[in-house]
């Protein structure tokens, strides 16, 4: 038995009810009662393909057959010993490090590699060849704006206004929903009209609106998920946005207010839906990145469900009052020395 027949055997038996997202695009789609593609419906993102490739596969966009099946049996051996009792005597936590693993353990556990025009991809991003975001370390060291420099100066506890917009509950995860793959946005509904389409993300759990054939406002302010305007391009939606609030700057993708994203919805084969994007901001990146994303149809009866969550974050107060800590215990051991 060869190893491509033991995995796809394996494969059968364990994660039999998981299905490659392939996105080769067909001209027979279905369509609304405009005569537009119809996005309508569920959608999901379940796969184990990072936004970033691994440093170490350089420009390699794709996974031979023979690797791809490897990593999915990988992943297929964690999720079942993640099911298993746990070990009663196993060591502790390290000391001061508490995580969150408890609540992921409830998540679905992403197995898919993602499958794009007949590849199994690396990585999400595809442009710049090597599938990295190209920050601008120098100039973004320069910029006085907001998150994306927080980091690197250690401040990001400094005040509850620094932290990020998930920390507060404001708006948790990525700038625009289905931009991040697995746990943070793996799910997905669109709602469409003439002159709208509504993408509504489980986590975070907002409604966007897109207006389409419409136009920016010359005078508009910045706001939650910036302001976005749609177009037709053949069988392909063009979503334009811009002015997005400077607080949902969010690693690995950070924003300032003058950050443009191009996204680009199209209709895949089985079913498929091929999201594509593209970041623009001269201020944080070499040059504009872009990913694709391939989403597959939820199962009939899969719905989304309601992200909470709240202003009245208490574990926060907890991190500030340790940073004070951290900031006491630096004073201390400056004066000794």
């Amino acid at each position: 038995m060869t190893f491509l027949t033991r995995t796809l055997s394996a494969l059968l038996i364990i994660v039999s009810a998981h299905v490659f997202a392939q996105t080769n695009l067909v001209t027979n789609l279905p369509k609304t009662e405009y005569g537009y593609p119809d996005f309508q419906g569920y959608w999901e993102n379940l796969h184990q393909t990072p936004l970033q490739r691994p440093e170490e596969l350089g420009d390699r966009q794709a996974y031979s057959e023979e690797e791809a099946f490897a990593l999915i049996e990988q992943a297929s051996a964690s999720l079942q010993k993640r099911s298993l009792p746990l070990d009663p005597d196993r060591e502790p936590p390290q000391e001061g490090r508490v995580t969150n693993q408890a609540d992921d353990d409830f998540d679905d556990f992403p197995i898919d590699i993602a499958m794009i025009n007949g590849e199994y991809r690396t990585s999400l991003i595809i442009d710049p060849p090597n599938g990295r975001i190209p920050h601008d370390i120098v100039n973004r060291a320069k910029t006085n704006e907001f998150y994306f420099y927080l980091e690197d100066n250690n401040l990001r506890f400094d005040g509850p206004e620094a932290a990020y917009g998930g920390e507060r509950c404001l708006f948790p995860g990525p700038q625009l929903s289905m931009m991040y793959q697995r746990g943070l946005s793996p799910y997905t509904q669109i709602v469409q009209t003439k002159d709208y389409l509504m993408i509504l993300g489980e986590y975070p759990y907002h409604a966007r609106i897109i207006r389409i054939e419409s136009d920016h406002p010359a005078t508009g302010f910045a706001k939650w998920m910036g302001d976005s305007v749609g177009h037709w391009e053949n069988q392909t939606l063009v979503i334009h946005t811009e002015k997005i609030r400077r607080e949902q700057s969010f690693p690995p993708i950070f924003s300032t207010v003058n950050t443009q994203i191009t996204e680009r919805l199209s209709l895949g084969e089985n079913g498929t839906l091929v999201y594509e994007y593209t970041v623009t901001d001269p201020e944080l990146y070499l040059q504009s990145f872009t990913a694709q994303i391939p989403f597959t149809r939820m199962h009939n009866g899969q719905v989304i469900y309601e992200y909470a969550c709240h202003e009245g974050n208490y574990s926060f107060v907890g991190s500030l009052v340790g940073a004070r800590w951290e900031d006491a215990q630096s004073e201390i051991d400056n004066d000794a020395n």
